[in-house]
């Protein structure tokens, strides 16, 4: 079975269809991580510029490029998520009835929220003990970055806990995803 994420999106546009508020909620992520991604084309762009065309690279770009990839990240991951988009094997459910894949798919997905509340637990610890450190040159907290992480783990829970409560039908699924 292949798997093809535009498929993926308009599942997910279905669904939101239906529900207004996912839907918005969806396009204002997406549309951070575009800007997002804008903006550290552009910073890689300017520092690579000045630093071959005019030998004076900026040299804030490194501090402000890391904390724009964690957040992409963290925004990518939780698309992947809510689109059911995410790496998985589907050897064994595809070998299972419709209402058993499905049972199975909500309980991974209750589980996998439970891990991933987990993982935001230990990101938010960790932030209360080193989230007031500062990068050298722009003086940010480095809260900054590691909330990526904690905005990673929250967004997939909670796109996992919709999963848990709104299932993919397997059925249709297998139609979308086979050529």
């Amino acid at each position: 079975m292949t798997f093809n994420l535009p498929r993926a999106h308009l599942a997910l546009s279905e669904r939101t269809g239906r529900i207004p508020a996912l839907a918005l909620l969806s396009w204002l992520v997406e549309t951070a991580g575009v800007v997002l991604m804008a903006g550290l084309a552009l910073l890689v762009l300017a520092n690579a510029t000045g630093r071959y065309f005019f030998a004076s690279p900026l040299p804030w770009t490194e501090e402000v490029v890391s904390i724009l990839l964690v957040w992409i990240a963290a925004i990518g991951v939780t698309l992947a998520a809510g689109r059911g988009a995410l790496v998985g094997c589907e050897i064994l459910t595809s070998r299972l009835r419709p209402r058993q894949a499905r049972t199975l798919g909500r309980a991974i997905s209750f589980v996998s929220a439970l891990m991933m509340l987990i993982v935001a637990w230990y990101a938010w610890r960790y932030m209360g003990v080193f989230g007031r450190d500062t990068t050298p040159l722009l003086d940010i907290p480095k809260s900054w970055l590691s909330g990526g992480l904690l905005a990673a783990a929250l967004g997939m829970a909670m796109a996992f806990l919709y999963r848990t409560i709104m299932p993919q039908d397997p059925d249709r699924l297998a139609r979308e995803v086979t050529p």
